[in-house]
């Protein structure tokens, strides 16, 4: 696993009683020793491309920090973290590992 990937993590605020992330404040650090690939793509038609999503598997050592509600920023694009991280250990503790799944939309 050789990419090096940037993870943002924003604190969550209170606004008018609803919780949201303050990525104006958010802090940002590289997740190195990562492997970033393809999942799955799809594009939505009205006459034209309106709607694209491009879904990737993140990688990395059982030790990563990385956390639902995070943004990575990978080859250019950001992406958020969809769903629950998984920290899988192995039984012989070579292998052990963590993945998530990255989504990026546009439209």
């Amino acid at each position: 696993m050789r990419d090096t990937v940037t993870v943002r993590r924003a604190p969550i605020i209170v606004k008018r009683g609803m919780e949201s992330r303050d990525w104006d404040n958010a802090a940002e650090f590289a997740l190195e020793n990562v492997q970033v690939v393809a999942q799955s793509t799809s594009r939505e038609f009205e006459d034209r491309v309106t709607q694209v999503s491009d879904r990737r598997t993140l990688r990395a050592m059982y030790s990563a920090d990385i956390k639902p509600g995070d943004r990575v920023e990978w080859n250019g694009e950001t992406y958020e973290v969809e769903g629950e991280v998984f920290h899988t250990k192995s039984p012989t503790g070579r292998v052990s590992s963590t993945r998530c799944t990255l989504v990026r939309w546009e439209g």
